[in-house]
């Protein structure tokens, strides 16, 4: 054989070892970066802002179609008690974000949130962040920690609420604004008003799809927190038509909603495989009017739907604090599984920790347990034995199929057999009072273990009067009465008892509480009394 032929075929068979090596070696490698990948999911949290139990399609809603949400559902694990630690958004967003019993930390209710603060314990996206997750954060935080500390990257942050379209300067009002964090207060907008404005909704989607096709090939952990379907009621005018047969607000949160899953259902198609996502709204659906309320549009009515349940957000009946709770991991969740045991928003910490490989960090103390095993049916017992909420001298308590709701007024104490009666309508305290004070005993246990409130509010102190701690003067309830009564008719409507108030929301939710015979007016006594606490 010639030289020069011997040594051609000795470089063929030299590059026909290296081919076939490196085929061998490539699956091997593909495998090790499978495995890799499993142990460090992408995870992205969807946290919608006021939708009901009953809006998603999957939960039974009509309103709106839903294919994205109702395709995690079909796809993941649809939770039927999924519950929220507070019935209002700030002190449930704590709670979701610390993986603990937000009153921990001095936050009942929103009047306490620019008040407290988490101390040495670190936030959800901080522990993802130290296992080597990017972590991004788009739409509305409202939690009382400083953002920019928490996340690698921030956009379209929210404090409490924002206009969906942006003015004639291009600014969206509450929107990425260091001193107003709610919006212009203008309802029934049908928009753009000028051409080539984009929707706050599809802001929000797009940055999304964006963030995730920046750090697709790394292990992230992105919080989507739109603030749809939160008021104020704006919504696309090229969807006005499709909804033109419901009567305000219900048209404009029809539209809202389905902008909101249409940008959903764009977040999830641009998501790598691995991924675990959850679905979550941070409490019930809201009962309106809500401040500078259009005439004729009606009032005492729920933007949304709570579905079978009793109650809306501000209230501690299913309606206020039991939400659409979704999961889906493809690699680790059979499809279409329904789980019917308590799970709670503290529980994502802990589960996303564990799905990470991520530790709890030094000083972190979480209430929430990993839903994982659970959700996998490796352990088939209830991940809580028992829930609390808590508002001052109101709140609730689950253990088991039972649920107690803790009043200001009478009865103080329900009980309800959740099991036979998910609407929440026998209270079957006087066939359970052993039981309903063994219930209220726990709650009043687990109360005395809580700091006190971050902002304190008035407390009873005898003979029906109030006084704030801090030895505020009593307030004379009869003048402020008088003062508010504008038009001298001897009570109070929804509008005359707002004007002037710091925190809409959280008197949006006093009026509700103290209207004792629902009939969207306070009277004098009940403004006095502050509802039904005069027997």
């Amino acid at each position: 054989m010639k030289p020069s032929v011997w040594k051609q075929k000795k470089k063929m068979k030299k590059t026909t070892f290296l081919i076939l090596t490196a085929l061998v070696l490539m699956p091997l490698a593909a495998l090790h970066a499978a495995e890799t990948s499993s142990t460090k999911p992408n995870i992205l949290l969807i946290l919608a802002d006021d939708m009901g139990y009953g809006d998603p399609g999957c939960y039974g809603g009509k309103l709106a179609p839903t294919p994205a949400i109702d395709s995690l559902a079909r796809d993941g694990v649809r939770c039927t008690d999924g519950y929220v630690t507070a019935p209002v958004c700030a002190p449930s967003r704590c709670g979701l974000m610390a993986g603990a019993y937000n009153q921990r930390f001095g936050i009942q209710w929103n009047e306490d949130r620019s008040k407290y603060n988490v101390g040495p314990h670190k936030l959800l996206p901080q522990a993802l962040k130290a296992a080597g997750y990017i972590t991004g954060h788009i739409g509305k935080w409202n939690v009382g920690a400083d953002i920019a500390g928490c996340f690698d990257e921030t956009y379209d942050t929210i404090d409490w609420e924002a206009d969906y379209f942006p003015n004639a300067q291009g600014h969206y009002v509450g929107v990425d604004d260091p001193v107003k964090h709610d919006s212009s207060k203008v309802h029934g907008v049908w928009g753009p008003e000028r051409p080539g404005e984009e929707y706050l909704t599809d802001r929000i989607g797009r940055h999304a799809v964006e963030f995730i096709a920046k750090h697709k090939d790394k292990p992230f952990f992105l919080y989507l927190a739109f603030n749809a379907v939160h008021s104020p009621y704006h919504a696309k005018k090229e969807l006005a038509a499709r909804f033109a047969n419901l009567p305000p607000p219900l048209n404009y949160y029809a539209a809202m909603t389905a902008s909101l899953d249409e940008n959903i259902g764009r977040v999830l198609a641009a998501l790598p495989t691995n991924t675990l996502v959850v679905f979550v709204s941070d409490n019930g659906p809201a009962k309106m009017p809500v401040q500078v309320w259009p005439a004729g549009w009606p009032t005492n009515v729920l933007a949304g739907s709570a579905g079978p349940l009793n109650g809306h957000k501000g209230q501690f009946f299913e309606g206020g604090i039991r939400e659409p709770f979704i999961l889906r991991w493809p690699a680790q969740f059979k499809t279409g599984k329904t789980y019917r045991q308590p799970v709670s928003t503290m529980d994502l910490y802990a589960t996303f920790c564990a799905a990470a490989g991520a530790p709890v960090p030094t000083g972190t103390k979480l209430d929430g347990v990993n839903l994982l095993p659970h959700l996998r049916g490796e352990n088939i017992s209830a991940p809580h034995e028992v829930l609390f909420w808590k508002n001052g001298d109101q709140g609730a308590v689950r253990q088991g199929d039972w649920k107690l709701v803790i009043s200001l007024w009478q009865p103080k104490l329900q009980i309800f057999n959740l099991a036979e009666d998910i609407g929440e309508k026998s209270d079957l305290a006087g066939t359970k009072p052993e039981l309903a004070q063994k219930l209220y005993q726990a709650w009043l246990d687990w109360s005395a273990t809580l700091p006190p409130r971050a902002n304190p509010q008035p407390t009873k102190v005898g003979n029906g009067k109030t006084a704030a701690r801090g030895a505020k003067p009593a307030q004379d309830r009869g003048a402020i009465f008088d003062t508010k009564d504008k038009n001298q008719d001897g009570k109070l409507s929804r509008d005359e008892f707002l004007a002037g108030q710091a925190d809409q929301e959280a008197a949006q939710t006093r009026f509700e509480q103290w209207d004792a015979d629902k009939d969207g007016f306070l009277s004098r006594k009940e403004f006095i009394k502050m509802g039904g606490k005069a027997k």
